[in-house]
């Protein structure tokens, strides 16, 4: 007859034999079809910018019990954007199904930080910045990325050495005032026309800015310094 402690162990034994090692599973290929669409369009989106863009996705993000689907496809939901911590959405057009998942972009890249403590007022030369190199995805909206953006401009607040310089911490220089005259630019596939026209607002280098042209059409382009606009780019 067997002692009760080895009685114990052999049912112990029996038991985890027939019940299934709890493991973890590769994913299925419908996860890995999930994971591959939302990676492939995050990387599309995110390489409009400067930078190396790596996409991460947990193992978690992905439902387990995920249908699969010939042609899923991924969208940022409203208010979404292919930078740092984001949801994209993955439709399936059949069968019909809608799902969510979460995501992380890092780009890295260059950006410039205050080399010393800099005054309010200060115009900004090569001696006040350091470049580093880092996740920018992770950094302030705003954190300029190349020296350009920052050299002869004017800091509207003081800021603390070792800080990310952002857009936002400088003084906006109009592009094109209202009333000037500026050149317009307009673009297409294989062609240039240039014109002539009157600005109807003021705007910043890169921003949007309406324009009456001599004919009196009206149209919206984008400023650009030196008085110029750029139209269907």
């Amino acid at each position: 007859m067997l002692a009760k402690p080895v009685r114990t162990i052999l049912l112990t034994a029996l038991l985890l034999l027939g019940s299934p090692a709890r493991t973890d599973t590769p994913s299925s290929a419908a996860q890995a079809a999930l994971r591959e669409a939302v990676t492939q369009f995050l990387m599309r989106e995110a390489s409009r910018n400067s930078g190396a863009v790596t996409v991460e996705i947990a193992d978690a993000a992905i439902p387990r019990n995920a249908k699969p689907c010939d042609a899923p496809q991924a969208f940022l939901p409203s208010g979404q954007r292919a930078w740092g911590h984001t949801t994209v959405g993955v439709r399936c057009p059949q069968p019909a199904w809608t799902l969510f998942i979460p995501a992380r972009v890092r780009v890295e890249d260059d950006y410039l930080v205050a080399a010393h403590p800099l005054a309010a007022g200060s115009v900004l030369g090569a001696q006040d910045w350091e470049v580093r190199r880092g996740d920018v995805a992770a950094l302030p909206p705003g954190t300029l990325t190349r020296p350009y953006q920052a050299v002869g401009r004017t800091l509207r607040q003081a800021v603390p050495g070792g800080t990310a310089l952002r857009s936002n911490q400088l003084l906006v220089v109009q592009a094109v005032e209202r009333g000037q005259r500026v050149q317009v630019i307009s673009h297409g596939p294989g062609f240039q026309v240039g014109n002539e026209g009157i600005a109807l607002t003021a705007a910043a280098d890169g921003q949007p800015v309406q324009v009456r042209l001599d004919s009196g059409r009206v149209l919206q382009g984008i400023a650009r310094s030196g008085g110029r606009v750029d139209v269907g780019q």
